[in-house]
């Protein structure tokens, strides 16, 4: 308090809020400038269809173009809208700079991995609890985007990824760049390849024999197809194995409160073990193979599910009876070896995954 008077006194605090809010206006101008510049294209596009002549059996098709182009158009803008909206609402929040503090973020991160129990039915997997700092979690918790901004083929399947985004609102770019730069690559990776270094040795040899498996293992591994996403009442996700490239898969939770934890991620036993060419998804009841339930992950706040993607299958589902509204966020990733060096040991790899 005592720092606070003097900075008043003198006229710093003043300045210094003055500063941040030109800067948080010209933020916002610039999204603003973006929409009215697709409002106009989208006016301009209308006044084009108005003007076409509907007689002839030949303009059907550009009519039909032209309202697709017009329907993406619309669409743009109604994300544009979304993300000024959520510029505004969160333009007088404030977070302090340790909330994305490398070192401490890191150390946290370290410790909840090491100390969550792995289990190994059916497959090597951990439930990391704590993952992240409390104020670092409710920070990128705030930072999940408006709906609009996720894809929207499927409603109850949609996904945001922010290096493909056409629009983002700052603290979304903000926060999840960090999340997508730092903790996944150098904090999370590092720490599960660690973690479950013996079963992915053993499941590399298995794949591919006991030397060029070992070499594998050695590869650096990175981590790929990071999205964010979005799941409602309806969605179902039969028990499956991810593509063989793939060596564990990553799930973050973003629960918020009130969540109801049933929607985690399902384990499964398969009857058997299938040997397959798993270039895509294998769904092994699809090939005759049962799948047993084992365990449900709960769905909490501030959690991670990884496992190693062999063994055993995992499945999610949110029923059609969930509550009107019921949303289910998580931002999942995969870990696998870096393409061109794993070329160089195992030529008919499969390409990458994204």
């Amino acid at each position: 308090m005592f720092v606070e008077r003097l900075l008043n006194k003198f006229g710093v605090l003043p300045y210094l809020r003055r500063r941040w809010r030109d800067d948080q206006q010209r933020s916002g101008e610039k999204v603003e400038a973006r929409f009215d510049r697709h409002m106009a294209t989208v006016a301009t596009r209308l006044e084009k269809l108005d003007s076409l002549p509907r007689a002839p059996a030949d303009t059907g098709e550009r009519l039909e173009a032209l309202e697709q182009s017009l329907r993406a158009l619309s669409r743009k803008a109604n994300r544009l809208e979304a993300a000024l909206r959520f510029n505004a609402e969160h333009r007088e929040r404030r977070y302090g700079s340790h909330v994305f503090d490398e070192p401490c973020v890191a150390t946290h991160v370290a410790v909840a991995i090491d100390r969550a129990p792995l289990d190994t039915d059916p497959m090597a997997h951990l439930v990391v609890d704590g993952l992240l700092p409390r104020e670092t979690y409710d920070a990128l918790l705030d930072a999940i985007p408006p709906a609009e901004l996720f894809s929207d083929k499927d409603d109850r399947k949609q996904n945001f990824k922010l290096h493909a985004a056409d629009a983002a609102p700052e603290w979304t770019m903000t926060a999840l760049s960090f999340m997508e730069d730092v903790i996944i690559p150098r904090m999370i990776v590092p720490g599960l390849l660690q973690k479950f270094d013996a079963h992915v040795r053993a499941t590399y040899e298995k794949k591919y024999g006991a030397t060029r498996g070992s070499h594998v293992a050695a590869l650096p591994h990175l981590a790929t197809a990071g999205r964010l996403m979005l799941r409602r009442p309806g969605y179902h996700l039969e028990p499956h194995l991810d593509p063989d490239r793939v060596v564990v898969t990553c799930l973050i939770y973003f629960a918020r409160p009130g969540d109801d934890e049933s929607y985690g991620t399902s384990f499964y036993r398969i009857d058997g073990d299938p040997v397959i060419d798993r270039r895509n998804t294998f769904f092994p009841r699809n090939e005759g193979y049962s799948c047993d339930l084992v365990k449900t992950a709960p769905f909490r706040p501030n959690t991670a599910v990884a496992f190693v993607n062999a063994g055993g299958a995992h499945g999610a589902g949110i029923p059609t009876s969930a509550p009107a509204g019921t949303e289910r966020y998580a931002y999942q990733f995969y870990v696998s070896p870096e393409p061109g060096a794993l070329a160089a040991v195992i030529p008919s790899a499969v390409g990458s995954v994204e």
